[in-house]
C-alpha cells in the first residue's frame, strides 16, 4: 500500500508551522533573545520558497535575496522584513502539496551524508 500524506484542504495551511515561526523569528531580529532557531526558521522560509517556485520567478529571486542576507554577519531588520513577509505570503497562497513537496525535498537533502 502506498504511503499517503495527509494534506489540509486547498489553501489551508497549518499557520503555526508554516507562518508563525518566521514571524516570531522576524520579531526576534536584533533582540538579545534572538537564537540560532530563529535564524533557522527564517532560512527555512527562504529555502522552501526557492524550491517551490519557478527558477525565474519574482518570488524565487526574493527568496534567494533573503537567504543571502540571512547569511550575513549582521541581520538588518529593515532589509529582511519585506522579504520574509513576501515569501511567507507567497507560501500561504500555494497548494499544500507543492509546499509539502519542497519541505520533503529539504528534509531528504538534510538526511544525505556529506560527500567528500
Amino acid at each position: 500500500m502506498k504511503n499517503r500524506r495527509k494534506l489540509l484542504p486547498l489553501g489551508i495551511k497549518k499557520r503555526t508551522t508554516t507562518e508563525l515561526p518566521a514571524l516570531v523569528a522576524l520579531a526576534a531580529v536584533g533582540q538579545p533573545w534572538f537564537s540560532e532557531q530563529h535564524l533557522t526558521d527564517l532560512m527555512v522560509v527562504a529555502m522552501v520558497s526557492q524550491l517551490a517556485s519557478e527558477p525565474d520567478s519574482e518570488v524565487h529571486r526574493v527568496a534567494m535575496d533573503l537567504f543571502e542576507r540571512l547569511g550575513r554577519d549582521e541581520l538588518v531588520l529593515e532589509e529582511i522584513r519585506p522579504l520574509v513577509l513576501a515569501t511567507n505570503e507567497w507560501i500561504q497562497r500555494q497548494p499544500n502539496g507543492r509546499i509539502q513537496d519542497a519541505i520533503d525535498r529539504l528534509m531528504r537533502a538534510g538526511k544525505q551524508p556529506n560527500a567528500g
